[in-house]
């Protein structure tokens, strides 16, 4: 698949995991933002529940006070009858007992009916001061124990006058006896409540009697109706005894009125809270607040709980105390009193209680949410915009500036477009570097196509050289050529400079010297004198080149040559020493034109090699930056002649590399190797290729 194929796909994939990451993103922000909601909803819900567990608490506290505050003050009526029995002396009948009662102000006060068949206090002056004391009977000829409840009961009467102040929850307070009488505050007209014998029927006085109440305790009575001025009334007893001997029951009734408006205080507003006694009969409930002076019956729990919370009714009696407990989808918490056998039940749904955690959290975690949701839309949109689409269209310029197909620069934010800038600048200059790479490319294939590629076969000499450039192209050349009279020409030229300037100048140097030397016979120096002035003419690059041109007769073994600015090459006899030769004072062609070159001769003997080198193999440097110099050449075969001229090249090279120990090459090296051994015949191969490396 091609680059402008993959191109779009990489734009999609970009946008895509772009996109992909936003969404995880947001997604994780969403689940931790929900986790976090959750853990706040929970938190809040403990916190909720404890609250709710506070005011049960502190509801149930109130209602315990008001609860021990009758308890106390029937003891105090108990203990008052007990002291008026203990204070009566004892009398010898029951005239004398009622003689003694007779000069009391409230008993003379009693009347009795014309039939003597009943008596009351009818006739109290203040009646605000007492009850009124109603029975059946007259009130001579009874017996002492009669006179006895009669006067406690008169007494107690002058304690019934505080329980207004101290009791508000108390509606009646009254002592019945067993002798067919009963004293009941606030005071009422006999007419409209007399004492009747059905009261020894109702529960408040047979949970008093001995048969039901051994241990003398004080007691709470079922709920009943106490008339439509006083409404239902609960009953608190406590038996009253003279000695050992039952004579009746104080009791103290509370109002389900003042209870229920009790109740209608609690301080949390959601759910309900009830009131419930021993046998499940509920005495106060939201339901009965504003009409509880009207009703003559309550309900029971059963009726008022939900019926799936009474489906687990196991559950609901082992409910722990002051805890709360969720049973059917309801959440529940029970305090029971410690002075009555009542329980206080609060009960809510648990949705309701959920809806209003909702209702107060809500508003602020919604809040969060969609202010965190518009800070990601905000960030997407700007990312969107200052950095996925503009390093969109940079993959997309990017592609095409790599296919070589050149677009302008997207409009893109101002940081942006350096980038695309830079990236054009790139590849304008990748693509000139490309150019000029395949330019260099050519020139070096050029440059190698010109240096000789084979070598001459004689019987008298061997010749072989190679050049390895410090760039792509190179500055050196050698070549060999025929000449006249069967001599042969050779020729190591280094040009000033590096690349392709020093190639080209090479490249004519080169041409220059061959056509000049095999025009006609003339003398080395003369040949060097035309090349130096042709090369001078319109220099204006200033460009030179050193050169060491030889002519080698190889039947009489003279090497005729002239050394143009070039390092002395270095002459390896049979025996092993070794020699520069004499430079002939010559300088660089194309420095000045119109000079003579001194030229010299050298006579070869069997078995000499002659090593011409250019300055890049005694310049070479090495990491510590110290120079090969021909101090290092001229040892490298003081030990044995060279033998083999292909050889001779490579070691001189192997050394220089070892010299360097791998710092790069800073310059052209050239070395070629003539080997004389007249009668002996070729040892070289052909050089097809003559870099080394």
């Amino acid at each position: 698949m091609s680059d402008s194929e993959n191109s779009p796909r990489a734009t999609v994939n970009f946008f895509r995991n772009y996109n992909r990451v936003v969404g995880v993103a947001f997604l994780a922000i969403v689940l931790l933002t929900l986790g976090f909601f959750l853990h706040q909803i929970n938190e809040k819900r403990k916190e909720e529940l404890a609250i709710i567990v506070g005011h049960v608490e502190r509801h149930s506290q109130f209602i315990e006070f008001v609860l021990r505050s009758s308890l106390d003050y029937l003891e105090s009526l108990r203990t008052a009858a007990h002291g008026e029995y203990l204070d009566q002396p004892q009398r010898v009948s029951p005239a004398a007992e009622l003689d003694a009662l007779g000069r009391k102000r409230l008993f003379k006060m009693l009347r009795q009916n014309e039939s003597a068949s009943a008596f009351d206090l009818d006739v109290l002056p203040d009646r605000d001061s007492g009850g009124n004391l109603t029975g059946i009977g007259s009130l001579q000829g009874r017996s002492q124990a009669f006179y006895m409840d009669v006067g406690m009961a008169l007494e107690l009467n002058q304690a019934f006058h505080s329980i207004a102040f101290n009791l508000p929850n108390a509606a009646e307070a009254s002592f019945t006896s067993v002798e067919n009488f009963d004293i009941t505050s606030p005071w009422q007209e006999s007419s409209k409540r007399r004492f009747d014998m059905a009261r020894y029927e109702r529960p408040v006085w047979r949970m008093g009697t001995p048969e039901s109440n051994p241990n003398r305790e004080k007691y709470w009575a079922p709920v009943h109706f106490g008339g439509k001025d006083t409404g239902l009334l609960v009953p608190v007893g406590v038996p009253i005894y003279n000695h050992n001997q039952f004579r009746g029951v104080v009791a103290i009734e509370t109002s389900l009125d003042y209870l229920n408006r009790i109740n209608a205080d609690f301080g949390y507003k959601l759910g309900t809270v009830m009131l419930v006694d021993a046998q499940g009969v509920v005495l106060a409930h939201p339901s009965l607040a504003k009409m509880a002076l009207e009703l003559q019956t309550t309900q029971s729990l059963a009726e008022l709980l939900p019926a799936e919370v009474l489906a687990e009714r196991p559950q609901l009696r082992d409910l722990p105390d002051n805890q709360p407990v969720e049973i059917a989808g309801h959440v529940l918490v029970k305090h029971s009193f410690v002075s009555a056998p009542w329980t206080l039940v609060y009960s809510v749904p648990t949705q309701t209680l959920w809806y209003k955690l909702l209702q107060e959290r809500g508003a602020a975690m919604l809040a969060m949410f969609l202010g965190l949701t518009t800070l990601i839309i905000v960030m997407y949109a700007v990312t969107a915009r200052e950095f996925v689409v503009p390093a969109t269209k940079l993959v997309q310029h990017l592609a095409a500036e790599s296919e070589f197909r050149p677009v302008p620069a997207p409009r893109v934010p101002f940081p942006w477009q350096p980038w695309f800038d830079t990236i054009s600048k790139a590849f304008r200059e990748s693509l000139q570097l490309i150019s000029l790479r395949q330019e260099l490319d050519i020139a070096a294939k050029m440059q190698q196509a010109i240096l000789p590629r084979h070598w001459p076969s004689h019987s008298d000499f061997s010749l072989w050289g190679a050049m390895r450039s410090a760039k792509e192209v190179g500055g050196d050349f050698y070549d060999h050529f025929q000449l006249e009279g069967g001599k042969i020409g050779m020729v190591v030229a280094d040009v000033s400079g590096k690349g392709v300037p020093a190639a080209l100048f090479g490249m004519v140097s080169k041409t220059l010297l061959r056509a000049t030397a095999t025009q006609e016979a003339i003398a080395p120096g003369s040949v060097i004198a035309s090349v130096n002035d042709v090369l001078c003419q319109d220099n204006e690059s200033c460009m030179f080149v050193t050169v060491f041109y030889a002519v080698l007769d190889p039947g009489r073994g003279q090497l005729s040559y002239v050394n143009a600015g070039h390092p002395p090459p270095l002459l390896v006899h049979a025996d092993g020493r070794t020699e520069f030769l004499p430079l002939t004072d010559g300088i660089a062609l194309g420095v000045a034109e119109g000079i003579l070159f001194e030229q010299q001769m050298v006579q070869l003997e069997p078995g000499d090699c002659l090593v011409i080198y250019t300055d890049g193999v005694t310049e070479a440097f090495n990491p510590d930056n110290e120079e090969f110099t021909e101090a290092r050449l001229q040892p490298l075969f003081g030990e044995h002649a060279a033998s083999d001229v292909q050889e001779a090249v490579h070691h001189v090279i192997r050394s220089v590399d070892r010299f360097a120990a791998g710092a790069p090459q800073s310059d052209d090296i050239t070395c070629v190797a003539l080997l004389y051994r007249p009668g002996v015949g070729p040892d070289q191969g052909p050089a097809s290729k003559v870099e080394i490396s």
